[in-house]
Parts: structure tokens; C-alpha cells; sequence
């Protein structure tokens, strides 16, 4: 058998976007040239990996069981290239953690600073990013660590949730609802909401709209904003009322009103790492919140 890693990484790509014309560009590869190096691999391994039809390309029942070995070996290779390459530019190891923007009003920021004093031979590094791209970054060893919220199960990944927070309103202290000392989701039945973007964060999004349509008994009015900042400058801007988690009303404001909404579920914080992570010690201590 004489497969090389373009191979396999070219079909980890195929596998997560599911989109030849995609998954090409990601690669920079044209998508005449992705469709050979994935045939060649198919015939290499002697099954299909992939469905394609009109309706779209699918994983095969082989093609998922293989991608997990396929992550696997690339990630470790990934990891193999990121030692040496540390190994030759100092010696000190570096640790890269992914962050929802929200999060660094949280605890996080405290328990990195933690981690460096407990671990002062590692340099940590933050990085504020989308949902959508940190959970497939740790599974590559792009990114040593990640906080989100409702990460997607991975038996190559441990998942722990850190903090759950309780909801509250944000609006402008001129605002109706601002002299109420606490609101129900009914009670914002009728207002325009300052919801996750869809895209950037399309768990989080589907979480705050499925909570609010079920118990507001009505689709949502909203407005989309990829940043907490964003979201609540148009909510101080009078566009709508935001929800959000309490470690948020940190940020404080002179335009901005925070009420308590009582009926909301919590959100949950969560933190994830590679289980075969070479320093997932550092990722097990920052995760002890």
C-alpha cells in the first residue's frame, strides 16, 4: 500500500467540507486534480470513500470509519513537524489556546496567567476566533486547546465544560423593560433580538433561537452580530435587546441596562483538547476553572 499524506490530508478536507469546489481551494489544488488524488485513493484502499451524486458528495460507511484513522495520522504528522519545528527555533514549547471573544471576560484570562506560572518553560498564546473554526483546528494540532460553546462530539476529543452561566437581558436604560427587576422569555415576545451571527457561530445562534422561539411561542425578530462588542453597541443604538451570559455585564456601560431573564437555560462554556495531545497537561490544568 503506498499512500502519501497529501492523500490523506486532501481527503480530511474533502470529508469536512463535503464540496469538491471547496475543499479544492482550501487545499489550493484545482478540482480536476483533488477528484484524481481521492480516486487514487479509493482504488489504494480498495473501498469508497465517498457518494457522489446529483444531491452532493456523502461519506460512504468506509469513508467515515477511515476518516477517523485519516485524522489521526495526519494530526500526529502535524504534530511531529510542529516538535521539530519548535525544537529548531527555541526551546521553549508554545501553546496555543482558541477563544470565543466572549470567553476573555470569563475566568480564562486568569487561569492562562495561572498556567504560566505553573508552566513557565510554555509560551501560551490566545487567539480570538469563530466557533466554526476551532473545533476542526484542534482535531489538526493547529490550535492546543479551544473554548466554546455546544463543541460537536469527537472520540478524539475531551470535552469539558468549564462554566455555566445564567442569562441576562441588555438594553438601553431608557428601555420599557428596564424597570422590571427580572423578565421571562415572554415577556420579550414582540422585540427585536441581537442574536449570534449565523454563520460565525451557527450552534450558538440555533441555541438562542431555539430557546426563545419554544417559550416565546412566535419566530424571532432578530438581528445578527459576529462580535460581543458589535452586538452590544446595537443594542445601546436602540436595534434590539440582547441576551446574554452574566460574566458579559462585566462590560460595563453607561448607554447599556442589564435585567435578569429567568426562564433561560444556561450557556455552557466548554473546553476542548486532542486526547492524545502532547501537552495536554497544561490544557487539564488551564480547564480547571
Amino acid at each position: 500500500m503506498n499512500v502519501d499524506l497529501f492523500a490523506l490530508k486532501a481527503f480530511v478536507i474533502l470529508a469536512e467540507h463535503l464540496h469538491f469546489a471547496q475543499a479544492a481551494t482550501a487545499l489550493h489544488v484545482s478540482p480536476s486534480r483533488l477528484t484524481r488524488v481521492v480516486q487514487s485513493l479509493e482504488r489504494e484502499m480498495g473501498v469508497r470513500l465517498l457518494a457522489r451524486s446529483t444531491h452532493g458528495t456523502a461519506l460512504t460507511a468506509d469513508g467515515t470509519e477511515f476518516l477517523r484513522s485519516a485524522r489521526r495520522i495526519v494530526a500526529e504528522m502535524d504534530w511531529a513537524g510542529r516538535r521539530l519545528t519548535r525544537r529548531s527555533v527555541a526551546s521553549a514549547a508554545t501553546f496555543t489556546v482558541g477563544c470565543l471573544a466572549g470567553s476573555l471576560y470569563d475566568l480564562l484570562p486568569e487561569r492562562v496567567r495561572a498556567a504560566r506560572l505553573a508552566h513557565p518553560k510554555v509560551q501560551i498564546r490566545l487567539i480570538e476566533m469563530q466557533e466554526d473554526e476551532m473545533t476542526s483546528q484542534v482535531l489538526d494540532g493547529t490550535l492546543d486547546m479551544g473554548f466554546l460553546y455546544f463543541p460537536t462530539p469527537d472520540d478524539e476529543m475531551i470535552s469539558r465544560v468549564v462554566a455555566r452561566r445564567a442569562q441576562w437581558v441588555a438594553m438601553g436604560p431608557d428601555h420599557p423593560l428596564a424597570r422590571l427587576q427580572s423578565l421571562s422569555i415572554k415577556d420579550l415576545a414582540g422585540h427585536t433580538m441581537i442574536l449570534p451571527d449565523e454563520t460565525a457561530a451557527p450552534r450558538l445562534h440555533r441555541w438562542y433561537r431555539g430557546f426563545l422561539e419554544k417559550k416565546g411561542r412566535r419566530a424571532v425578530q432578530y438581528v445578527g452580530a459576529n462580535q460581543i462588542h458589535v452586538a452590544l453597541g446595537l443594542c445601546a443604538a436602540g436595534e434590539g435587546l440582547c441576551v446574554v451570559a452574566e460574566n458579559l455585564m462585566h462590560v460595563r456601560r453607561d448607554d447599556l441596562h442589564y435585567v435578569p431573564l429567568a426562564d433561560a437555560p444556561k450557556t455552557e462554556l466548554t473546553a476542548i483538547w486532542r486526547t492524545d495531545s502532547p501537552v495536554r497537561q497544561v490544557a487539564q490544568f488551564i480547564a480547571k476553572w
